[in-house]
Formats: C-alpha cells, structure tokens, sequence
C-alpha cells in the first residue's frame, strides 16, 4: 500500500470496491479503486473545518439554537394546555451532571451544521417505552446507526472510542439528521455539502498567510546561458518544484546553482486580486449557512437598525426556525411518548415581531383609529399597572361604532394560535404506537424467518449426512449462508482486536516521536527506517497481534471443524498439524501485517522530513495512518484471516476423516462476486493439492491476471476480504 492511499483516505477518499489480489494482507491495499468519500470519512473531513467562516456561522447558529426555550402542551379534549412542570422538562434542562441544556442544545445543532447528524445517547432506557435518567451527545465522528433493510431499517448504533466499541440498540440513540437525499440512514451536513467551497478558502488564506509572513514572491522560470542536458533539466526542475511549489513553500527565499537565473513570470496576489476572491468565497460560505453578514459583523456597507432588523427577522424565520422544527418534531416522534399520550412539545418561537409591517396592516384597517386601550400599552410596553378608567378603547367622537366583537367559546391555546391545530389524540402518540406495533411484527417475520432457516439448514445437513455429494446448488447455499453466519461474529471480534493492536502501536509511537523529532522538524539526522526502528523500539509488534487475535481465532478453528466433520458423519480433533497450520497462517498475517504498518510509517517520516514539518503536524500525519488502519485494513485483514481460518479447519476436518478425497470451490453468487473469484466456482482439486502455489498468477473473468505471492492456496480466500468456501466433491471409503 503507497502512502497515496493514506493521503486520499485522509482527504476524504475511499474505495469503491475490492480489485482481488493474493490472499496476502501487505500490497493488497495498491490494487483497490478509490471514490468519493465514505460517510465516516466525509464526517470526519467536515469536523475538522469547524474553524474560520465556518466557525462564525456554526456559533451564530448554534447559539441562537441553544437559546430557545421548550414548551410542553397537554391536549386535553379541544384545549391545548401549556404545562410548566413536568419532568420532560426537567430532563431537559438538566440533562446529565457534566452538560447545560445550552451546551447540549449547541453541541447538537453544532453537529448538525458540520455533519448533518447528531445523536442522543438516551441513558437508563431498557426498551421503546422506558424513560431516560439521562441525555449525553456522542460525536457523529465515533458514532454509525448499522444499517439494515427495510423494514427493520436501523440495526443499532456502534459508538467508538480508539480501538474501544459499544453497541446500542436503536431505542437507545435519538438520532437527529437533516436528510440527504442519497442517503436516508445518515444525515448531510452544510459543511459537508460545500466542503470545495471552505477548502477553497482555507487554502487562499494559507496562501495570504505565506505572503505576508515571509513578503517575496516565487513564480516565473530558471534560466542559464549555458547548454544543459534534458536530464540535467530534469532533475533541476523537480528538485526546485519539491522545494519551492505548492502552498507551503510558498515565498520561501531560492538558492539556485550557478549559471542559473531566475525570472519572475508570475502573477501577484494582487493581480489575482485575492482580496475579491475571498470575498466572493467567504459570501459563498455564508450563504451555504443561509446566515446574513450583518449577523456576523461582516457587512460593508454601514448597517441601519432598519437592515439589522430585517437580517435578524430572515435569519430566524428561514434558518433558525427550520432547524428548530427539525429537532422538535424529532422530540416528539420518539422522546416524549415515553412520557405519556396526547403530550407534545412546541418552542418559543425565535422570530422577532415585524413591527412595521404589523403597523402598516393596523393602519390599513382602522386608519386614524385606536385598537389598543391605555392599560394595554401601559401592561405591554412599559411593564405599568392599570390605572382607573384605562380599560376603555378611545375614539373621536364624529365616529359611529361598527359593531362589538362575539362571544367566542373558550380556550386555552397557544399563544398566537388560530383554531385548534391539534386532534385530541396527537400524531407522535399514534406514531409511537404504530412503531410499538411494527417493532413486534418486525421480531415476529425474523423469529419466523430464522425458524424456516433453522429447519432447512437441519434438512440440508440431514441429507448431507447421508451423501454431501447429491446437494444442488440450492442445498449448498443454505449451508454457505449458515456458514457466514457463524463466522460473522468472530470477524467483528478479530477487527476489534486489530484496532486495539493499532492503539498500542500509535500510542507507542507518538510518545517516542518527541525524541526524535524537534518543534520545528527533525532534530537528528537520521534515515526515515532509522527513525521509524527508535519510533517502535524492541517491541515484538507481530507476536502483539498474534496475542490479541489468537483468541478468537482459535475458537472458531476449533467449532468450524466440528461442523464440517458434522457434515459428513465424523469428528474433529484439533491436533498438532491443525495446531501447526494456524500458527504457521497467523504468524505470516501479523508479519505482514506489521510490515505494512512500517511502510506506512516510513514513507510518512521520509515525506514529512522533506516538507520540513514540525512536531504537531507529523504527529498529525502518523496519527492519519493509524486512522486508515482502524477504518480499512483492520475490517481487510479481518474478513481475511477469519475465512482463510474457518475454511482451513473445514479442508483439514475433511482430510482427518479420510473419506473426501477432493475438493470444490464454491463462490458466492451475488452481485459482489469479483472477477476472479467467478471462474473458480466448481473447480475442483484432490484433497491433498493446492488450488494455486505460491507464485501462481490467477486469471480474470475480465482478462486481467493476479499474482499470489502471499502463499500457496489450500482453500479460500483468494484475495483480500474474498467471501468463497468448499466443499466435498468425492466421498469415498476407497
């Protein structure tokens, strides 16, 4: 794997899909193709630009979010009464001993603005209906809801903390998201959705930044009198771009060999008029947020009360407001039926009074005239009490009454409501019990659908029982699905090891890198493989994942066998070959394994030592690999090792009962099948041959080719992250 790889995940890349290679971990991450960002990376991406213009708008935004006060309603036949204690609102404005509801409120609208999701984390539930002790806000970067078809939908939520994992069920997290419309399990944030746009202007006050801070210019071309060889032209170019090009070596001072001359061509912040440029980016920025510059402080133009006045009205009725029905309508969908029916909360709302144009309207229609008695104006706008005979509504005397107003029937109903808006049973009440219901028909069709699958798999392994060598296809598959089943988990659990083993190792080698590496760059000279041996020391790192993998590993080489020999009618018995071969698979997976890690590192140190970075940035640059890992190699070398392990144990079973004399390849038939897996569905070998040695090149369905240079084949897998099984082919007691 290059460190272009690392540098594209680090921006935001992300492969699309596996392009096989050797059943080998180490070179397997080369032949994949990079796309657009996955989720985890874009949230990832869109956290780290909280700063700038972005910052501005996320704060305006979120305070304004966290200033605004709840209101709970209780509808109660035709009235809608306002309820100022309850303990709904006790949780929320207390909602855990080391948050405000301010901080909570800000921390939520925050993720939102970035990343388009934020969740709640609902402490003390037990189920749907249970109501929390306590609300925490877990970041959208360690936090992903498992995605599941329709209609279970949500599987649960996974929240990380370094190589640390928790799964909650889905009753347990609220999760806020403003939708996007590709993807309807995760949120997009406004951050995310203009990410060219901040980095455009990240990169332009970068530029401004190098400008003034070393006031020279560097853009034009070498020139010599002299004849020079293309060669020589070659290496005198490339040497003068990696010193001088790009944004961070923007103005540095030139030294330059001799005969050679340097002549500015270029162009001057000036003339690129980087000051428009700017303007034009950061107007963009703000308008991605919908947030007025007057808001912000940032208008050119000398700002009235008038101007304030109509930017603080725009600003609350079309970003605030939004933002906060978002939130509320959440509330009440899945918070606060656990409180009881015909309850619902609303919010005071943020948009201030258009004075004027109230003014205007009254004028229209009682021109001349009052519409407010004394004791109004007295209560409403200087906080004065009623003074005798201030009760009345005064008008001239030459004018003749147009008649009183009618009895209305009382009601209590929000202030500034017209009608009723609300049935008598509200809609979150009738939503909560219909996903009541849905959550027990979803349980009852898995409990049904796992039962139909338990009957066929015991069908299928009864028939097996008698001649494995009669399964169809169909039979076949429902043993290969069992068998993904049960090995699914020991995947999870083996990631998780891999990403402990990363912690360990990132941890061990950024507080090494200290020692070897000063504020303003290396301190020591040294070779990049020379920094990286001080960097992890004398630590045996291969026996490290050997230890924190083997647990699980060796479980399910143990139970896998079972089952296969249950297949054909015998026993398993973990001998010392069975044991010999998956110490000799796990040794080769954690030195190559360990191997790629040092690349990594190597090629990290060797580039940060040309760019002349400082400490806290090559910290930043290792703790990227350490990133890449827990995110793809550790899910790679995961999937790999525990279906090379699992279907080993299965070749080995096979061979100790002495009864299967070959063996067959079984692909997955589904759209994720790669091209070199497809060919090898149904090839067949003796039990006691490889499907490829060691330095065989395996062919594609498309006409390309890999090299395994990883080992030889016995049994799946092929490649990295490769899916494929086997199975008896000829039984025989001969």
């Amino acid at each position: 794997m290059s460190l272009v790889d690392s540098i594209l995940k680090g921006a935001g890349l992300t492969r699309l899909k596996d392009v096989p290679l050797a059943s080998g971990i180490s070179g397997a991450d080369s032949l994949m193709i990079w796309g657009h960002a996955s989720k985890k990376a874009q949230i990832e991406r869109a956290m780290n630009m909280n700063s700038g213009w972005v910052y501005a708008c996320t704060r305006a935004i979120s305070e304004e979010v966290a200033k605004i006060k709840f209101r709970l309603y209780e509808v109660r036949g035709e009235e809608h009464i306002e309820i100022f204690e309850h303990p709904l609102l006790e949780l929320l404005d207390s909602v855990n001993p080391h948050q405000t509801r301010f901080e909570l409120l800000y921390t939520t609208a925050g993720h939102l603005e970035l990343t388009g999701n934020a969740y709640w984390l609902l402490d003390g539930v037990k189920d749907e209906n249970s109501v929390p002790k306590q609300i925490f806000a877990l970041s959208p970067k360690n936090t992903r809801p498992i995605k599941r078809p329709l209609p279970e939908f949500i599987g649960g939520y996974v929240y990380s903390i370094g190589a640390e994992e928790t799964t909650y069920e889905p009753y347990e997290i609220l999760h806020f998201k403003t939708p996007d419309l590709n993807d309807p399990y995760e949120g997009l944030g406004t951050v995310e959705a203009i990410l060219d746009w901040v980095e455009g202007e990240n990169a332009a006050t970068l530029f401004n930044q190098k400008y003034f801070k070393n006031g020279a210019r560097l853009s034009g071309v070498l020139e010599t009198e002299g004849a020079m060889a293309v060669d020589q032209q070659k290496i005198l170019k490339k040497s003068f771009e990696e010193m001088y090009a790009g944004v961070k070596n923007a103005f540095k001072i030139a030294v330059l060999p001799k005969g050679v001359k340097y002549s500015e061509k270029g162009t001057t912040p000036k003339d690129m008029e980087f000051n428009t440029g700017q303007t034009t980016s950061r107007d963009k920025i703000l308008a991605g947020f919908r947030v007025p510059k007057t808001i912000l402080g940032a208008s050119e133009s000398e700002t009235n009360r008038a101007t304030a006045e109509t930017a603080d009205y725009v600003f609350s009725e079309r970003t605030i407001k939004p933002k906060m029905e978002l939130l509320v309508q959440q509330l009440n969908e899945f918070l606060v039926p656990r409180f009881g029916e015909n309850l619902y909360l609303d919010f005071h709302s943020p948009t201030p009074e258009d004075l004027e144009a109230k003014m205007k309207e009254l004028s229209a229609a009682l021109p001349g005239q009052a519409s407010m008695s004394i004791n109004e104006v007295r209560e409403r706008y200087f906080g004065l009490g009623p003074i005798e005979g201030g009760d009345e509504v005064m008008g001239d005397f030459n004018k003749i009454p147009i008649g009183a107003p009618q009895a209305q029937p009382k009601a209590v109903r929000k202030p500034g409501a017209k009608g009723s808006r609300k049935p008598v049973k509200t809609r979150f009440a009738k939503n909560a019990e219909a996903r009541k219901k849905m959550s027990v028909e979803i349980g009852d069709r898995l409990t049904e659908r796992a039962k139909a699958a338990a009957k066929r798999l015991g069908e299928v392994r009864k028939k097996a029982s008698k001649d494995i060598t009669e399964l169809s296809e169909k039979d076949f598959e429902v043993l290969y699905k069992a068998f993904f089943g049960r090995v699914t988990p020991y995947e999870a659990a083996t990631g998780t090891a891999v990403r402990r083993f990363n912690a360990q190792q990132k941890n061990s080698v950024l507080e090494s890198l200290p020692l070897v590496w000063g504020a303003k760059g290396i301190s020591k000279k040294a070779t990049a493989k020379e920094i990286v041996q001080q960097l992890l020391g004398i630590t045996d790192w291969p026996n490290i994942l050997i230890t924190l993998t083997l647990p699980a590993l060796s479980d399910l080489l143990e139970k896998e066998g079972v089952e296969a020999a249950k297949l054909i009618g015998t026993t398993f018995a973990v001998t010392e070959e069975v044991r010999s071969a998956l110490e000799k698979s796990m040794d080769l997976m954690a030195k190559s394994y360990t191997k790629t890690s040092v690349d990594l590192l190597q090629e990290t140190i060797s580039s940060g030592m040309k760019d002349g970075i400082g400490l806290d940035e090559m910290s930043g640059r290792i703790g990227k690999i350490y990133e890449f890992s827990d995110q793809v190699r550790a899910e790679q070398v995961a999937r790999t090792e525990v279906f090379r392990v699992a279907n080993e144990s299965t070749r080995m079973a096979w061979k100790q009962s002495g009864v299967v004399k070959t063996l067959k390849w079984y692909t997955a038939e589904d759209e994720r099948t790669c091209a070199y897996c497809e060919p090898m569905h149904g090839k067949t070998i003796s039990i006691e041959e490889s499907f490829f040695k060691k330095g065989d090149s395996a062919q594609g369905s498309d006409g390309t080719s890999i090299k395994l240079d990883y080992s030889s084949v016995d049994a799946p897998p092929l490649h990295v992250s490769c899916r494929c099984y086997i199975r008896p082919d000829e039984v025989s007691i001969n």
